[in-house]
């Protein structure tokens, strides 16, 4: 895979952002518990997150 440097940043956002979001969403889990709302919300933008870096990765 051939990156060029505009693409670069933007791969870099979305790992950060998913490894922000698996951060948040632990802690969430342990602190709200798995079924509450800032959880169920965390782990659906997580999902978003994830699939943007697929879709973003599968056209490079």
């Amino acid at each position: 895979m051939n990156l060029s440097l505009t693409d670069r940043p933007l791969k870099i956002i979305l790992l950060y952002h998913i490894q922000s979001l698996r951060e948040q969403l632990i802690a969430a889990g342990m602190n709200e518990g798995l079924d509450h709302e800032k959880t169920l919300h965390l782990s659906r933008r997580l999902d978003e997150f994830i699939y943007l870096y697929q879709s973003y990765e599968n056209h490079q």
